[in-house]
């Protein structure tokens, strides 16, 4: 038996709608599915209606469908832009610390309308969810067997009662966010007899609940490939890319797709990559042996300074390879030159992309690099990249790669 465990993270979870559509996509059934805040959310109307209207939710939602308010003053607040009106602000924020917190009326309407209890009993998939009880200190795990008749959606904002919300009591109960017990119901559905759990993480904040060592190889994470903004951040564009975010990085786990930042269905081999870095011209290394003062000869430089250089600089494992460096900077290049990321394509198209768009954009110029920033540079042999400031990385970035781009890199 397989569970899907969501965490909570507010804003962030259309994350979980790209993860659950791309797992749907795949034919990866299960057969419980238990979330705490936002997670739980998901969960219910994926339980009541399916993924095509979970998916329709989050791309039309804004934050004046979830909280009472100007939709000019609340968008200006969630996204801390403070250069509007002021006053108005002012005024809001006044009103809803007199009143115990955000009312989120709209929310309720939401829930009301969005899922549909019945459905949920009769669904296919076991529902649970996760709150916790500030009345009798005690945490609150409940499958849908559990909740009483006609409660499903007091429970289920109950689970997502963030701090921020105006204070509610349900079942005569102060119950809040699930995240203050578990905020990714793991240990939930093990103990419900799942063989494994495919967990889906928001990195929001809340407690998560350590998995036994035994229990670990029984859990696959899928985990955001970058920052999904904040919790607040309730945005149709944002919930749209995070939509995107979701699906390509679950094709990626579960269909061994490469690279860190494109998805990549072949990358070249560690032979192919070390004689394509054998193949670089010297020209375009000369000025960066200038650069970092070294009397090597260009070959070493390249091998003995630059590929370790740029690995650090990205970030790399410790235990790098060729090809990862070889990805590593065509994929960064790839990001400066805007070409979208959500899509699956072979390396050698990323490269096709890479150089129509070096050929196309007169834009992209190298940045510079100032005498004092030279004088760190020279320090990098001796004491690695950890010392420079983050305004001299990119630019050193840049150069290294372009250099290489410029040596035969992208042939």
């Amino acid at each position: 038996m397989r569970g899907i465990a969501l965490e909570g993270g507010g804003a962030k979870g259309a994350y979980q709608v790209g993860a659950l559509k791309a797992l749907g996509e795949l034919g990866i059934e299960y057969d419980v599915i238990a979330g705490s805040s936002i997670g739980a959310v998901n969960a219910s109307i994926l339980c009541s209606d399916g993924i095509e209207t979970l998916e329709s939710i989050w791309r039309d939602t804004q934050a004046s469908d979830i909280i009472e308010g100007d939709k000019e003053i609340l968008d200006q607040l969630l996204k801390m832009d403070f250069k509007g009106d002021n006053a108005k602000l002012r005024q809001f924020l006044i009103e809803t610390v007199m009143q115990g917190g955000f009312d989120v009326s709209p929310y309720r309407k939401l829930l009301r309308r969005v899922v549909d209890e019945g459905k949920v009993r009769r669904s296919k998939m076991r529902y649970g969810l996760v709150t916790l009880s500030l009345t009798d200190l005690k945490p609150v795990e409940l499958f849908i067997e559990d909740i009483p008749e006609g409660k499903l959606l007091d429970y289920v904002f109950a689970s997502s009662n963030f701090p921020a919300f105006k204070d509610e009591r349900f079942d005569n109960k102060h119950m809040i966010d699930g995240g203050f017990f578990d905020n990714l119901p793991i240990n939930m559905l093990l103990g419900a007899g799942c063989d494994s759990v495919i967990a889906i993480r928001l990195f929001g904040v809340g407690r998560i609940r350590k998995v036994k060592a035994s229990d670990k190889t029984r859990v696959t994470y899928i985990e955001p490939s970058e920052p999904l903004g904040g919790t607040l951040e309730i945005d149709p564009e944002r919930a749209r890319r995070n939509i995107q975010m979701g699906y390509y990085d679950t094709m990626r786990l579960m269909t061994k797709l490469e690279g860190r930042k494109y998805y990549l269905n072949r990358v070249p081999s560690e032979e192919e990559a070390l004689s394509k870095f054998a193949e670089c011209s010297n020209i375009p290394i000369l000025p960066l042996m200038a650069l970092f003062g070294s009397d090597q000869t260009a070959k070493r430089f390249l091998f003995e300074t630059i590929i370790p250089v740029l690995a650090e600089l990205l970030a790399l494992d410790r235990n790098f390879t060729y090809s990862n460096v070889y990805v590593a900077a065509i994929e960064w290049l790839a990001e400066e030159l805007g070409i979208d990321r959500f899509e699956t394509r072979s390396f050698e198209a990323l490269i096709e992309q890479v150089n129509k768009r070096m050929a196309s954009d007169p834009k992209y110029e190298k940045k510079t690099i100032d005498e004092l920033d030279r004088k760190l540079i020279l320090l990098i042999p001796n004491k690695g990249v950890k010392l420079l400031p983050e305004r001299v990385k990119k630019p050193l970035i840049q150069q290294i790669i372009l250099a290489l781009y410029e040596a035969g890199l992208s042939k």
